[in-house]
């Protein structure tokens, strides 16, 4: 029978992002730790949705008018003996460093847990506050979020019980694609949204899409001992861009505010599902922005119901780990864009012009954090950009663990991080402005990330 601080907590919860926090800090009084590798779970969710009159991301940085619904913070705190990890998924576009390090420092302060083992990794969703570079409605909405994503942790933290690991998933073909098209004109890339595409005298011939998709969907699902499924880990790659946002203007946690609606529904109100997102700078839902999205978001709901239902169990104890390195990369220099790579993609190129002074007056280096953990046979990779799929599916390729899942877009933001092919073919992606870091600092950070997969895997 739940207490009723158990009923509070549950019913304070809600989502926006993901953090993942692990430490071997002691827990604080009223939360011993558990029997050596006993493995203890809690789930949490904290609402974070802006008030209305707020400015959302996209096109023309519209205002909000109102609420679909709720953005979230979704946590689930991990601990095994002396090891505790916190992921926390929320609802939002991206996440600035300062807005992340002011979480971290609360989440220490409030529970003990070391800065390395925070991270914070949001959806991407478009339907979401304009967080980049803030604006003046969002100033205090700004202000108050990094404490609403610590509350969710915290709350998470303070309901911790023992609990069973499962590991699902689904592969998913239909609904997403990569969003980059040769055209056999200059042999260079176009992105499937523009217009460019629909006349065959601008483009009489295109050569099928750039690179592959990524169909793993993954769920690590969490049971309590009396079989009640406490909440999930959900990993896809696909920008959440199902709604119309700039015709809507409505908050909406796209996507995975549906996956964790239909889990809600399937296993109790009590279910809370942690979204991560993978690595999807390169991979758009198939849809395109329609009326129906919600019919649209059904597809990947229904493969992370299906997955979590078939997950089996993970046998023996489950080891929790974390690690955590800033890197400093070189930051992209604004004069390497070719001329004309803007116009080629039929744009004005004074659309970039504000992104092109803020990156000249950039510094030269950017310290960038990445970071790595473990739950059992699961291992997770973090990256602060918006790394192109190719990426993510090396890191599980490179990867010592059985099971690897990608968190892009964690404690930072960092713009598009493309392969070298994908610098070689421009797109919108590779422009001055969305792309901040050259492809040397994106390899940096995706083998740092390897590497601490590795040194997790060794400790064990």
């Amino acid at each position: 029978m739940k207490s009723e601080n158990t009923e509070i907590a549950m019913r304070n919860v809600l989502a926006l992002g993901v953090v993942l926090v692990l430490s071997s800090a002691p827990a604080f009084a009223g939360n011993a730790e558990g029997l050596p590798g006993e493995l203890r779970v809690g789930f949490s969710q904290v609402e974070i949705t802006p008030p209305v009159g707020a400015i959302m991301t996209g096109p023309a940085l519209p205002r909000s008018v109102g609420k679909e619904d709720p953005l979230m913070a979704r946590a689930m705190v991990v601990q095994s003996g002396e090891r505790t990890l916190a992921i926390v998924g929320v609802d939002l576009i991206a996440i600035r460093r300062d807005l992340a390090d002011a979480t971290i420092a609360q989440v220490s302060k409030r529970t003990g847990i070391d800065r390395d083992a925070v991270m914070i990794c949001p959806s991407h969703n478009h339907s979401s506050p304009f967080i980049p570079m803030g604006g003046p409605n969002n100033k205090d909405y700004l202000t108050t979020l990094p404490g609403l994503i610590a509350d969710s942790i915290e709350q998470a933290y303070k309901v911790l019980q023992p609990a069973r690991m499962m590991l699902g998933r689904s592969l998913v073909y239909g609904g997403l694609h990569n969003r980059r098209v040769v055209s056999k004109a200059d042999g260079l890339v176009l992105n499937t949204w523009l217009k460019k595409l629909d006349d065959i005298k601008q483009t009489p011939q295109v050569l099928g899409t750039e690179g592959p998709i990524d169909p793993e969907l993954w769920v690590a699902r969490f049971d309590a001992l009396d079989g009640r499924v406490m909440g999930t880990l959900v990993n896809f790659a696909c920008h959440p861009n199902l709604r119309d946002r700039k015709r809507l203007k409505t908050w909406s946690a796209d996507f995975p505010g549906v996956i964790a609606e239909q889990m809600a529904q399937t296993y109790g109100k009590q279910s809370v599902c942690v979204f991560t997102q993978g690595c999807s700078g390169n991979i758009n839902d198939a849809s395109g922005q329609t009326n129906n999205w919600r019919e649209k978001a059904e597809v990947f709901a229904s493969a992370a119901v299906d997955a979590a239902k078939l997950a089996i169990p993970v046998e023996g104890p489950v080891a929790v780990g974390y690690a955590r390195r800033d890197v400093t990369v070189p930051g992209r220099d604004p004069t390497d864009q070719r001329e004309g790579a803007i116009a080629r993609l039929g744009w004005r190129p004074e659309m970039f012009k504000l992104s092109e002074s803020q990156i000249a007056n950039m510094p030269k280096t950017r310290n960038v954090p990445v970071s790595a953990a473990r739950i059992g046979p699961l291992g997770i990779a973090t990256n602060a950009g918006e790394l192109f799929v190719e990426w993510g599916i090396s890191v599980k390729k490179r990867s010592p663990f059985p099971h690897t899942i990608v968190s892009e877009l964690t404690n930072d933001k960092i713009g598009y991080e493309p392969t070298a092919q994908g610098f070689q073919h421009e797109g919108y992606e590779t422009l001055v402005g969305v792309n901040f870091v050259p492809l040397e600092g994106i390899q940096m950070l995706v083998d740092t990330a390897v590497e601490l997969l590795q040194e997790l895997w060794k400790e064990e």
